[in-house]
């Protein structure tokens, strides 16, 4: 693709967004978002800088339509996830770009996010597009560690700023492939989060008298069960995206897909399924609500058998399961084993949802064609979460569309949160131009 000014701006400027260290915690935004509004205000944009304690801040702006239509939100933010260094093929705070490849912390969650939107902003602003809807970007702090000093403050405190119909969010946008086909993804949904603790509890003692009552070995019986898997259940937005993507895939491999939603055959169909494994374990968390071990806590010393001992677990529930549908799914997977062991609920937050069917689908879905002839949008479910949990509250549909085409050794869930976090140019260039023209579309 040959890079425009404007690809060769929205570059310069995430690299040097990378350069901002805003590991979270502690976050530290406040330095991003002053140079990022120097920026805006050099373009006679009014840009704001909203702190919600010190050093923890905000960008938002906003470009002026007609006002004839509700204005189109576009969100992302701006703390990243503690770094490896020595991990690292490129120092991940440099910003370095080799063969094409822009390397660095943010690279892709979620700065990516940012540096399109402000670029869209920008052409806009400087295009003069006749605008029926305002423009608001947000860029927030405090994503990664729950929002407190960024959306979930924003939408407390500033409310003005989320008066919108429509919203852009991370967490879509990116191809998968199936038996070679490129299904480009639009989050219109998200799973919910609960942590949950398995507590077992036996009898202390010498380790050289081994006994039947050690809570380790419970809790291995435990994390044994948990091995299985829980229940399989099919939320509007999972069945959107298969049957989408049933459509535009071989009569054999369209049968699989839509195999996927019989829970008697989903087993069979997702092993035979013509995918990575990476789009496979992908698609088998979006059919049930999962439960995964992240954390052991047990023992003070080599030589005693301890009275305790606890695993962190990391669930993610989908839209519409209730904290006590989860809980006693987990219950029930667990089956003897429970006896040995309490299962401690600590937090539970709901799964988010959107509809599907929507001007905006449509727009990504004619602006994404018009770059990718033949290319299929599908709704899909994030099996994470996302900023857009906060303003479920609010009468706005969030849809995640950061498009990227699929390129081999760059898979989306590998490079968040992983190391030698990377984008290509040529989607960097992919995203401004697509997302420009689903703005232009919903506009007209």
């Amino acid at each position: 693709m040959t890079a425009s000014p404007d690809h060769q701006e929205a570059t310069t400027r995430l690299q040097r967004m990378v350069r901002f260290d805003t590991t979270n915690p502690p976050g530290n935004e406040l330095a991003l978002v002053q140079h990022l509004a120097a920026q805006l205000q050099a373009e006679g944009l009014e840009a704001h800088v909203l702190e919600a304690a010190p050093q923890r801040a905000s960008l938002a702006v906003r470009l002026r339509g007609d006002g004839s239509q509700r204005p189109l939100l576009m969100m992302s933010h701006l703390d990243v996830v503690p770094a490896e260094p020595a991990r690292w093929s490129h120092p991940p705070f440099a910003g370095e770009i080799a063969d094409g490849i822009l390397y660095g912390r943010g690279a892709i969650d979620s700065k990516l996010t940012a540096a399109v939107h402000l670029q869209v902003l920008l052409m806009a602003h400087r295009s003069r597009l006749p605008l029926k809807r305002d423009l608001v970007l947000i860029a927030a702090a405090d994503e990664e560690v729950g929002g407190t000093y960024g959306m979930e403050w924003l939408a407390r405190q500033h409310p003005e700023w989320f008066d919108a119909e429509y919203g852009i969010n991370e967490a879509g946008g990116f191809a998968v492939l199936v038996d070679g086909q490129p299904i480009y993804t639009c989050q219109v949904a998200e799973k919910g989060g609960a942590d949950v603790d398995l507590v077992a509890r036996g009898r202390p003692g010498h380790s050289s008298v081994p006994h039947d009552e050690n809570p380790i070995v419970h809790l291995g019986q435990s994390l044994t069960a948990l091995c299985g898997k829980l229940p399989h259940r099919v939320t509007p937005a999972v069945r959107a995206f298969f049957e989408s993507a049933a459509k535009v895939v071989r009569p054999e491999v369209a049968s699989l897909l839509l195999d996927l939603l019989d829970p008697q055959r989903s087993a069979a169909a997702l092993a035979a399924l013509p995918a990575a494994a990476p789009v496979k374990g992908m698609f088998d968390a979006m059919l049930r609500d999962t439960c995964a071990p992240t954390m052991l806590a047990a023992g003070i010393k080599r030589n005693v058998i301890p009275s305790a001992a606890t695993v962190s677990l990391s669930g993610r529930s989908l839209p519409g399961v209730t904290e006590a549908e989860f809980i006693a799914e987990v219950t029930e997977l667990l089956g003897e084993a429970q006896q040995h062991v309490d299962v401690q609920l600590s937090s539970f937050r709901a799964g988010v949802a959107f509809d599907h069917e929507t001007p905006l689908l449509a727009a990504m879905a004619s602006a994404l064609q018009r770059h990718e002839p033949g290319a299929v949008l599908a709704p899909y479910m994030q099996t994470g979460g996302t900023d857009a949990r906060y303003l479920t509250h609010l009468d706005i549909s969030v849809y995640g569309f950061v498009p990227m085409r699929f390129e081999p050794g760059c898979d989306f869930f590998d490079l968040c949160h992983g190391h030698d976090e990377r984008v290509s140019l040529d989607n960097i260039a992919f995203a401004v131009d697509v997302t420009f023209d689903a703005v232009r579309l919903l506009n007209e």
